[in-house]
């Protein structure tokens, strides 16, 4: 389950080509460094290097041989160095052992010979203040299913939230079973608060959707508030064929992100980069950049992650 939480935290974040402006981005290689703590148990520390403009070489190479140095509050921690993919962690990565909690200082010192220094610092947010969770039939249209998530936000902090839904269809045929899995992608049409879309987009070919279907917010519009997500989404009901042996159901898993400012950050900039259709079709070639890595480049944010179980499907 760690490697999976671990799955959809990065899938989206390290493999992204990073937008830089040739004129700063200078002749030097850089240690490129990608960690995201979190209240899961083990901490995943990812270490390349970049290739200067001009030079041949391939990049996003694993570091073996750095001097990585960790710590929480102050306080060291053991860096180990995993070789192989396991049932939790990818190959080739650092990584270390121990949940951080609310409130926790991370910092990471990284250096190795001929390549300059990098240091990077972030801090653990809150747990994300869910209320209630509701799989909701839409009464006016047949065939959508409304997911609606309550909320408290603390006023005497900013905060930053997430949420990603996981679908499984499982079917049944002749005694062979088939399961798939996705994110699902909202219709945010009765969701104000995720919802920015205006007339001038479809003219100026300008996208909202959210990048892997990771949908963020900030606290600015509901500051101190109770509030409920509309979140609605395509409905199939679970069905069983006696005829035609065939079962099919339909279960949901819900994750739920807070987020540090700097992965706020950067998952801002992924959305950006996603929603630039303008710029895919040649017309405006946007570029943006995020890093807080001192030194280097990549990011370093905190988060915590809430799953529900899997949630079974309803009936009308």
């Amino acid at each position: 389950m760690r490697k999976i939480i671990y799955l959809l935290l990065i899938t989206c974040l390290v493999s992204c080509t990073y937008h830089l402006d040739l004129d700063t981005a200078g002749a030097k290689e850089k240690l490129v460094l990608y960690c995201f703590p979190s209240n899961s148990d083990t901490t995943v520390i990812q270490l390349s290097r970049s290739i200067p403009v001009g030079q041949n070489g391939k990049g996003n190479a694993s570091i073996r041989n750095a001097d990585v140095r960790f710590s929480v509050n102050g306080k060291e921690q053991e860096v180990y160095w995993n070789e192989d993919s396991t049932s939790s962690l990818p190959a080739q990565c650092y990584y270390t052992l121990g949940k951080c909690d609310t409130g926790d200082i991370i910092r990471i010192r990284t250096c190795m010979e001929g390549i300059s220094t990098i240091t990077a610092q972030t801090s653990m947010p809150g747990e994300f203040p869910l209320e209630a969770i509701h799989l909701v039939p839409s009464e006016e249209e047949e065939s959508v299913l409304q997911v609606q998530v309550t909320f408290k936000d603390n006023s005497a902090t900013k905060d930053y939230y997430g949420i990603r839904l996981m679908k499984k269809e499982l079917n049944m045929m002749d005694n062979v079973e088939n399961s798939s899995l996705e994110s699902v992608e909202f219709d945010l049409k009765e969701e104000p608060l995720l919802n920015n879309t205006s007339d001038l987009d479809e003219i100026f070919i300008f996208s909202h959707g959210y990048f892997q279907n990771l949908y963020i917010w900030g606290d600015e519009k509901i500051q101190g508030q109770e509030y409920t997500l509309h979140l609605a989404m395509e409905y199939q009901e679970d069905y069983d064929s006696e005829w035609s042996d065939h079962t099919y159901k339909v279960e949901y898993k819900i994750y739920l992100y807070t987020f540090s400012p700097e992965f706020f950050k950067y998952l801002e900039t992924l959305n950006k980069i996603n929603k630039n259709s303008l710029g895919n079709h040649s017309f405006s070639p946007v570029l943006y950049q995020f890093s807080n890595i001192e030194g280097g480049l990549g990011v370093m944010g905190g988060c915590q992650v809430k799953e529900t179980e899997w949630l079974k499907n309803v009936s009308i």
